[in-house]
């Protein structure tokens, strides 16, 4: 009933499918043989799966898929479904009930369920009823887009809510409930405006970050300070696959009398594996069957996978690597494919791709951006280093069924609700730090093969690889969260945010200026405090910018550059390294774009013709150019190209795109800013010289404009900030007003300020 070659060949298949649901009546969807065993009656025995259909939907608890069921089985088991809508106003699973329960009954939860579990699903939902602040906090800025464009879509007629993927506290005329989605990165703003929010939840999801060598250091100082902070809030952690999440309580010392844990292994989706074999066929295998990958145990597909899969009827998404997107070859295995895909002839689906191009700057004919172009045959490019406004359009573009293939990285893996018929598994390469990190991420990313519908059906997906061996091991392989945090363990590797660690663990962390007191005393020497002087004199004296921009200012800025590496450097208490110095000086170029009121694209478009030679001869190698890292990164000793070996005329405008956002999100906004910030506050405090302030607003924002600070501030993208400023009438912390002839603006910017208009 269990083994794949049986069920193909099951005689009464009526018999076996009834013992199956009795299986699951008694003891839940928690065995993963089960649940592979319905996917393949489904698959082989379609007829007679199809009746009984409804009551394996009713036993896996999906009382949603079927709200008026016309068997008697499936009428009384929805009564618990009946019961959950009542409590909670939707129909639950009972995984996501008991889930939104222990939120209710509880300050301190921490769960975990495998993808698809419904997990997130129920903590939004409570998050939606709620009236207070929230947080939200998620390892990638990928995840991001996703939560975000949720709530907004949820809160999009409720104008007392604001959404944010950044900390502030403008729009004060409105009695606003405030939710933010924030990377541990940016969650530090927080406590700068503890004041101003009354946080009741914090919802740490995909919390296994916690044991990741260097973010795991920022996720567990993020949730020492939020319990010091914020002691009666509460505090989710959410995580797929881990079999101790109570170990979140102990690290942390929780108290467990006000806790609840629990790992639920129910798993509602099934899965069909195939792998491809060195003599050319592809096998139906099972991943949990001892020795399921040899021949024997498999079943030969009838024809080639690969056919089916890229027929343009379903939805793939291709793992690769990033270093394949950023050469541009991830493409070359499936082009034959792509090649016979149709050009996309669809209203919604252009105008989404029109606006990834105008974002990026590829409706110049000068720059070809093999993400556009591919876009036009709905195949899609993902993972983290895409700017945030394009992957809110390209997560929308997949949502609509525009995308055939996804080709991302394992950002997917991190939690994003991006459904696709198959996962198709181009290479193997996961990143962890172990065995255990590895095999996460994996069972992580092909959770996103066959997500949950709505539909009344049993869903399922494919995985496709060519390695069954590392697929069946790293399925099969446990994950358990360390009980110890990164924080008191002695890691060579976290030699970077040694500072960091003891001041948080030694209380000597300065609250006021986000920095450990240690780096404090030294950004508070006289020498320091002199570099700080020079630099505001080049940047305001005798007006903004007058001694910094324009080609006679080019001395000044190098100048400028070198004085603000020399207090990163005293910050830090040491001399950077050549590569973290190429690092250092390509963001300061950058940010020094950006504060001449430069947009993205521009930007990206004076480094593709700086590194490409543009005026010159096509032939010859492009220009040395360090790719983006965060700092400091004590590993980074040599100095290395994104382009090593590369002829002008292939430099990648696509990888300068990547590249240039990861500056700017990084290395400029993550890296440098709470340094640089930090210390132009310690020498207004000395001083009191409000070019600090005004230096300081400039880090932060990259501008000193009152009218586009503020809309910054409001939430607005940077790339739109001057149109809309054309049609504001006033703007301040408390409040913003448009002026009348807002009604003749662009569709673009009628959508954007509707929810701020009264």
């Amino acid at each position: 009933m269990l083994v794949i070659k049986n069920i193909i060949s099951d005689e009464t298949p009526e018999s076996s499918i009834g013992k199956l649901i009795e299986n699951l009546h008694n003891n839940g969807p928690i065995d993963n043989k089960v649940i592979q065993a319905l996917t393949y009656y489904k698959l082989f025995h379609n007829d007679t799966f199809n009746k009984f259909e409804a009551k394996i939907l009713s036993v896996l608890g999906l009382f949603y898929k079927d709200i008026s069921p016309s068997n008697l089985y499936s009428f009384v088991l929805s009564g618990i479904g009946r019961e959950n809508k009542k409590v909670f106003g939707e129909w639950l699973t009972p995984v996501q009930a008991s889930v939104r329960l222990a939120v209710e009954k509880n300050q301190y939860i921490s769960i975990s369920a495998p993808t698809s579990a419904g997990k997130s699903f129920s903590l939004k939902d409570y998050i939606f009823e709620q009236t207070e602040d929230c947080v939200i906090i998620v390892p990638s800025r990928a995840l991001i887009a996703e939560y975000i464009s949720n709530l907004k879509d949820h809160f999009k007629k409720d104008k007392k809510v604001m959404i944010s993927s950044f900390v502030d506290c403008v729009f004060t005329s409105r009695n606003l409930r405030r939710i933010f989605v924030l990377t541990p990165e940016r969650a530090r703003d927080i406590f700068s405006h503890k004041d101003k929010l009354n946080i009741a939840l914090f919802f740490f999801d995909e919390a296994q970050i916690s044991e990741e060598a260097e973010r795991g250091v920022i996720f567990d100082v993020i949730v020492r300070r939020v319990h010091a902070t914020y002691p009666n809030a509460k505090l989710v952690f959410a995580h797929p696959f881990v079999d101790n999440p109570e170990a979140q309580m102990k690290k942390h010392s929780l108290d467990v009398n006000q806790s609840y844990s629990r790992a639920y292994p129910h798993n509602t989706v099934g899965k069909v594996f195939i792998f491809g074999h060195s003599n050319k066929k592809d096998y139906y295998f099972s991943p949990y069957e001892d020795k399921g990958h040899l021949v024997k145990n498999s079943i030969q597909l009838d024809g080639k996978f690969e056919k089916f899969a890229f027929n343009g009827n379903h939805t793939v998404m291709v793992f690769v690597s990033k270093a394949s997107l950023y050469r541009g070859d991830f493409v070359n295995e499936f082009q034959k494919y792509i090649d016979r895909f149709k050009v996309i002839n669809n209203d919604s689906a252009n105008k989404i791709i029109q606006d990834v191009e105008l974002l990026i700057g590829a409706n110049d004919h000068n720059h070809r951006s093999n993400l556009v172009n591919l876009l036009r045959k709905g195949v899609v490019i993902h993972h983290g280093s895409v700017p945030l406004e394009v992957r809110f359009l390209i997560e929308e573009f997949i949502r609509q069924g525009h995308a055939k293939i996804c080709f991302a990285t394992s950002t997917l893996a991190q939690g994003i609700n991006m459904p696709f018929d198959i996962v198709w598994l181009d290479n193997m390469r996961i990143q962890g730090d172990s065995g255990e990190d590895k095999a996460l991420a994996f069972k992580n990313l092909i959770g996103r093969s066959g997500r949950l519908s709505k539909d009344a059906i049993f869903d399922y997906g494919y995985v496709y690889t060519k390695n069954p061996i590392l697929l069946a091991s790293r399925i099969n392989t446990p994950f358990t969260l360390s009980e110890e945090s990164l924080l008191e363990k002695d890691i060579a590797a976290l030699d970077d945010e040694r500072e960091l660690i003891s001041s948080i663990i030694e209380g000597t962390f300065n609250e006021e200026i986000n920095l450990p007191q240690s780096k404090v005393d030294r950004l508070t020497t006289k020498l320091a405090v002199e570099l700080m002087k020079s630099i505001l004199y080049l940047v305001y004296e005798n007006g903004f910018g007058t001694n910094l921009f324009g080609q006679r200012n080019k001395e000044n800025r190098l100048l400028a550059k070198n004085l603000l590496r020399e207090i990163f450097e005293i910050s830090l208490g040491r001399k950077l390294y050549l590569g973290e110095i190429n690092v250092f000086d390509t963001a300061i170029t950058i940010f020094f774009h950006l504060i001449q009121g430069r947009s993205f694209k521009e930007i990206v478009g004076i480094r593709y013709n700086q590194i490409s030679n543009r005026d010159e001869n096509q032939n010859i190698y492009a220009k040395f150019s360090q790719p983006a890292n965060k700092l400091p990164d004590s590993n980074l000793k040599n100095e290395y190209s994104l382009f090593k070996g590369v002829k002008s005329k292939d430099v990648s405008y696509d990888a300068i795109v990547f590249d240039t956002y990861d500056y700017l999100d990084t290395v400029i906004s993550f890296s440098l800013s709470d340094v640089l910030i930090g210390a132009f506050n310690i020498y207004h405090n000395h001083t009191k010289d409000n070019n600090a302030l005004k230096m300081v607003e400039l880090l932060k924002y990259g501008t000193n404009d009152t009218v586009h600070t503020l809309l910054l501030r409001y939430g607005f993208p940077p790339e739109d900030i001057k149109e809309i400023s054309l049609y504001v009438e006033s703007i301040s912390e408390k409040n913003i007003l448009f002026k009348p002839d807002l009604i003749n603006s662009s569709e673009n910017v009628r959508e954007l300020v509707d929810w701020y208009l009264p």
